[in-house]
């Protein structure tokens, strides 16, 4: 993926290995991980460490649980929390959300990122900010 969302920041280089278990001060495409496990017969990016990364959409990430967020910038939502969260109607299935699991996101950032999952999760992520009237 190339640089559109700007220039790395300083010590940050850019992941390579789509199928580490581990990413520490790179920037990271959610759609290259998944392509990767998809290669290899795997839907869903679990069990992965994140330490200050800057993880890259344009994506949605279906959180399916496990998953800690530890001081991260969970994007710009343009003034309204709201537009980050994109609730399933279904209670089964989310089609074209990328699926983590087990992961851990500790600092760092994500660019271009909606989030789907369980209403507790999407709850969340709409406590951390106050809708714009």
């Amino acid at each position: 993926m190339t640089d559109v969302y700007g220039p790395l920041p300083p010590g940050m280089s850019r992941a390579t290995d789509s199928l580490a278990e581990s990413y520490e001060n790179q920037a990271v495409s959610l759609y290259e991980l998944i392509r990767a496990r998809l290669a290899i017969r795997e839907t869903v990016i679990r069990g992965v460490t994140f330490t200050n990364c800057r993880i890259e959409g344009p994506a949605v990430m279906l959180v399916v649980g496990g998953c800690r967020f530890e001081g991260v910038d969970f994007g710009n939502p343009n003034g309204d929390i709201r537009n980050l969260v994109l609730r399933p109607e279904s209670p089964t299935a989310v089609i074209g959300a990328i699926a983590v699991q087990d992961c851990a996101f500790r600092g760092g950032h994500l660019i271009g990122v909606g989030y789907t999952g369980g209403a507790s999760f999407l709850d969340q992520i709409l406590a951390l900010g106050t809708p714009r009237q």
